[in-house]
């Protein structure tokens, strides 16, 4: 009975608790109702499209559109869990009564949330899958920069920045991911605000005026681009007001800039080179005369050196200690209501280290977008700039650097009455030149440059996940350039006295260069799933005209225009490209964990061949976000982690115009007795020329940790040109021995890594990046199996690009030492005029004798660093901030071939201090570097004793700010301290280890350039 009465209970108990959990259920499914709202950023009130919204502890979730809308099932009670990356994830409860809920989002420490400015759109960083990196504009500081490229130097990881020049106003040598083109070019494509302007920026665009930079290093982000992208691609786009803001900035930059002592050659002063040429002439006469030569043998003038009273060093004559550098800025913008809009006004005077050498430049923007109504958007922006350049020659041994290095010291620059000393040197021996310092103070070289740069968009939003967006683009520039020589100076060479014949030259050119894009596209989330597309399409074209004018025999040095001179000479030119072409890109995610993205581009461009105009551009990506698996273990450390790989094809057509077409070249021919002028051809057509091709793979890993205070990205690609644009040799009975074709192949491939860090310490911010890029090259075919080609000269060291090695290595004699002795002479391979005192080469050929020409050079310097830093320190304590940053290249070489005249001994030149320890006599051998004065043959030969370890690493930029507490008067303001390329750290004799005399593919020469100065700047913001 007991029994029966428990088992009673508990069904009455199990049925009543059955009965309260089906009420409860019951209950709350019925208190289940629709909330909706939006998402929007903190920062700019922008709606933040795929924001994942859960029900906490629930599976009902949802994803915002792409106006930040969402909409779900929840009831009062329960909380909503707002997640994004790059943003911190918050909590919403949901409260009786209400259904709208405008959720704000404040951004993490990270930015994998930001958008990203990609090719023909933009992107969420955390949904990118190619290799794609941000210039963060907070890196930089404040630095006293008239170029853009600049602000690209030490921030990406993969991207070479080259300071080759001081010349004021230079922009700056860039390379992505290597040289990649025997034959093209190797720059970048740049796009400023979506217009392709080619592979240079030039001098005219302001870089106050940048909002952000986006750099496009493997094929699945440039191959939209086509054949203008394997080189990389670099995004720059342009300020813009912000929405429901209005300021006025300006921004006063004032300061100095000086090169040195560290960073100078080092010569002899008069009384040293006084006493090398009175020991030169000694040294001669007791080697070939075997005696000791009595007083009366030596030229009065170096008789008595410590006598000599001149000693100009003419390096520091041209030097302009302490040239000012200003630049102001102005931007009012205004971004209440429909229409936004924003003004700038710049100015920069730079004067050159280099005295009467500067750079000057006005610039004008106007940006305005907006809505015209809820479906039509439109955009315009236009820049203009008028710039003044006061150039010099300075680049090589025969322009100023050179000849203020070996011009002689014992000269004076000024006569006794405060005129120019015309004419410096040309006795027993020493070559004769101009003055330098006359020469800068009297010769016109002028380039004025006017450009205009506009493009203007329209867009129709319509059923909701469609955009249409057309736009236009141009730009138009003109230059004038005025070079005159008066006849009061010397010849630009040597041993030529004034006065001369005058000489001017004047040159004009413009360029106009037009674009069209029409792009339609769609966005759509459909659950866990978006889709992006893009359908486009493009055309662009470029007409460039030039006229030159020469005169010589003018009747004074006053009227300095081509009517006045006795003697004219012109000519003119024209040539224009153009290029057309369709291309298609498409974004799918799921659940942003699984990320694919594909396009194609098939383009046409007017510079190949007829059989060979066009060609496609497919590449394809893949990301995985590791992080999003259900698999991963919960931690705290780990805030996102992406693999990515991807594939392209890109092109590259930087090779003129007209190279597939049979040219025109003059030729004179005799008619009747007389002479008349004709036309033959210069070259053989190929209407099957092409582009060159690049095939790249690129495998990266994006790792964020830490709420995003630690961001890592790793990068692995692998990079082959081939199809390269090449001469080739022709049978001589075709009439011609060479044409242009497509053959060769070279591959890059290298490593890539970027460490950002970000974090608080109280009130202490700091932030970091440190990139480092490791690149190796490889020619792999070039015309044959073992072709090389071979650039340069015999005395002024090769580049050579053989199969098997880098293209562009330093070819020459290995130096093994000084001959002391006739008897070592003896002993050693046949060096036909050797003597005690010249360099021994070693016998690459092994045949016994040292050939004197390339039978016996060899490779004596890698140009190519085995890998380039770049790192970048910042932050901010209460009112007070700081930056700095790092620049660095390791175990590269550099031929010093300025040194070729700075060393060379036989007594023309000047020579270095260094050239005292030079081999005197078997028992005086000197340093084992300097040669003998008693001959020149086998000493200034292309030869490793001139090439340098160039490893070093430049303090680029130091930053200090204080911003001015908050008041009535000026609410916001602060003041700024820059000192820009502050301290070299390296071994290298040079002046800048970074010099690229030659350009291109002809790399690691150094024949001097205008000096790397040194910038103090005192700076102020305010912003109204």
């Amino acid at each position: 009975m007991e029994k029966e009465y428990l088992n009673t209970l508990w069904k009455k108990v199990f049925g009543l608790l059955g009965v309260a959990i089906m009420l409860a259920l019951s209950g709350h499914a019925q208190e289940l109702g629709q909330v909706s709202g939006t998402v929007v950023s903190a920062d700019n009130a922008e709606p933040l499209p795929g924001v994942s919204l859960l029900v906490k502890g629930t599976n009902r979730g949802t994803v915002t559109n792409m106006e930040g809308e969402f909409s779900l099932q929840a009831a009062a009670g329960e909380v909503l869990t707002a997640s994004f990356i790059g943003f911190e994830t918050i909590e919403i409860p949901v409260t009786s009564g209400q259904t709208v809920y405008d959720i704000t989002m404040e951004a993490s420490l990270g930015d994998l949330g930001e958008v990203v400015v990609v090719g023909y759109g933009s992107q969420r960083r955390a949904d990118i899958t190619s290799a794609v990196s941000v210039i963060n504009m907070d890196n930089i500081g404040d630095v006293p920069t008239t170029n853009v490229s600049r602000l690209l130097q030490g921030q990406a990881a993969g991207v070479q920045v080259r300071q080759t020049s001081g010349r004021p106003g230079q922009e700056m040598e860039v390379t992505i991911r290597g040289i990649g083109s025997l034959g093209a070019g190797s720059q970048p494509l740049y796009v400023v605000d979506g217009f392709p302007v080619g592979t240079a920026l030039g001098q005219n665009l302001n870089p106050a005026d940048i909002e952000s930079i986006t750099v496009l290093k493997d094929a699945a982000s440039t191959a939209i681009y086509g054949a203008r992208g394997s080189n990389g691609v670099i995004l720059i786009t342009t300020k813009s007001a912000k929405e429901g803001t209005v300021g006025l900035d300006f921004v006063v930059n004032h300061g100095v800039q000086n090169v040195p002592n560290s960073r100078r050659t080092r010569m002899m002063n008069g009384v040293e080179f006084a006493r090398f040429k009175h020991e030169s002439f000694v040294d001669r006469i007791r080697y070939f005369e075997q005696r000791e030569p009595s007083l009366e043998e030596i030229p009065m003038e170096f008789r008595y050196p410590e006598q000599t009273t001149v000693s100009t060093d003419w390096f520091q004559e041209i030097m302009n200690q302490n040239a000012r550098f200003q630049n102001y800025n102005a931007t009012l913008t205004a971004g209440k209501g429909d229409i936004r809009s924003l003004v700038s006004v710049g100015y920069v005077n730079q004067e050159g280290a280099v005295i009467n050498t500067g750079f000057e430049r006005f610039n004008v923007r106007a940006n305005v977008d907006g809505r015209i109504n809820d479906f039509i958007s439109m955009g315009w922006n236009i820049a203009a700039s008028h710039s003044k350049e006061n150039y010099a020659g300075t680049d090589g041994r025969d322009a100023l650097i050179g000849r203020a290095l070996w011009a002689d010291p014992r000269f004076p620059v000024y006569n006794e009455d405060g005129s120019f000393n015309t004419f410096i040197g040309g006795t027993h021996g020493v070559f004769g030149t101009a003055n330098v310092v006359q020469e800068l103070h009297e010769m016109e070289r002028t380039l004025h440059t006017n450009n205009v740069l506009t493009n203007g968009f329209l867009e129709f939003t319509f059923l909701k996940d469609f955009k249409f967006r057309t736009s236009v683009n141009a730009t138009l520039i003109n230059s004038a350039q005025k070079e005159f020589r008066p006849s009061t100076l010397a010849g630009p060479g040597f041993n030529q006295p004034p006065p001369r014949e005058a000489t001017l030259m004047q040159r004009s050119f413009e360029s106009l260069n037009i674009a069209a894009d029409q792009l339609l596209s769609y966005n759509k989330y459909i659950g866990q799933h978006k889709f992006e597309g893009l359908l486009g399409f493009s055309a662009q074209e470029e007409t460039v005209k030039h006229l030159q004018g020469n005169g010589n025999e003018f009747p004074n040095d006053q009227v300095r225009y081509l009517n006045s001179a006795v003697r004219q000479t012109s000519g003119s030119g024209e040539a224009d490209w153009s290029l057309m072409a369709y291309f298609v890109r498409a974004n799918y995610s799921i659940a942003d964990k699984y990320l694919f993205s594909a396009s194609m581009r098939r383009e046409g461009s007017s510079r190949f061949g007829a059989n060979n105009k066009w060609g496609n551009f497919p590449a394809f990506s893949a990301g995985w976000r590791i992080s999003e698996e259900s698999f991963m273990p919960e931690t705290n450390w780990i805030t996102d982690l992406k693999l990515r790989a991807s594939y392209g094809i890109t092109g590259n057509n930087a090779i003129g115009n007209y190279s597939s077409l049979s040219n025109m070249r003059l030729s004179n021919y005799v008619l009747g007795g007389n002479f008349v002028n004709g036309q033959v051809l210069a070259n053989f057509a190929n209407a099957n020329l092409g582009w060159e091709q690049s095939e790249q793979t690129d495998i990266g890993l994006d790792l964020a940790m830490f709420d995003n205070r630690l961001i890592l990205t790793a990068e692995y690609y692998n990079r082959l040109t081939n199809n390269m644009l090449l001469s080739v040799e022709m049978p001589v009975i075709s009439g011609f021995t060479q044409s242009l074709d497509n053959v060769g192949k070279v591959r890059n491939r290298g490593l890539e890594l970027a460490l950002d860090y970000r974090t608080r310490i109280n009130q202490l911010n700091l932030r970091s990046n440190l990139n480092l890029t490791i690149n190796r090259n490889q020619v792999l075919e070039i015309r044959g199996e073992n072709d090389e080609i071979w650039s340069g000269g015999f005395y002024s060291t090769y580049n050579v690009s053989k199969v098997g090695r880098p293209l562009a290595m330093l070819h020459g004699f290995k130096m093994m030492g000084i001959f002391n002795t006739e008897e070592e002479i003896e002993a050693w391979p046949t060096q036909d005029g050797a003597i005690p005192g010249t360099y021994k080469y070693f016998d690459a050929n092994g045949d016994g004798e040292i050939s004197y020409d390339q039978q016996d050079m060899i490779e004596i310097g890698n140009p190519h660093p085995d890998f380039i830093i770049g790192y970048t320190l910042g932050g901010d304590y209460k009112n007070f901030d700081f930056n700095l940053m790092f620049t660095g290249a390791f175990n590269y070489d550099v031929f010093r071939n300025i040194e070729a005249t700075t060393m060379n001994m036989d007594g023309v030149f000047n020579i270095l201090q260094s050239g005292v320890n030079r081999w005197r006599s078997p028992e005086n051998p000197g340093d084992g570097v300097g040669a003998t004065t008693n001959t020149w043959k086998w000493q200034r030969e292309s030869n490793s004793r001139y090439v340098y370890d160039a490893t070093h690493v430049w303090l680029r930029n130091v930053t200090l700010g204080y911003t001015i507490p908050h008041n009535p008067v000026i609410p916001n303001a602060r003041l700024f301290a820059s000192a820009e390329n502050l301290f070299l750290m390296t071994s290298f004799p040079g002046s800048n280890p970074e010099v690229n005399r030659r350009g291109g593919i002809n790399i690691g020469v150094d024949d001097e350039a205008y000096p790397m100065p040194r910038t103090f700047t005192l700076g102020a913001t305010i912003r109204f």
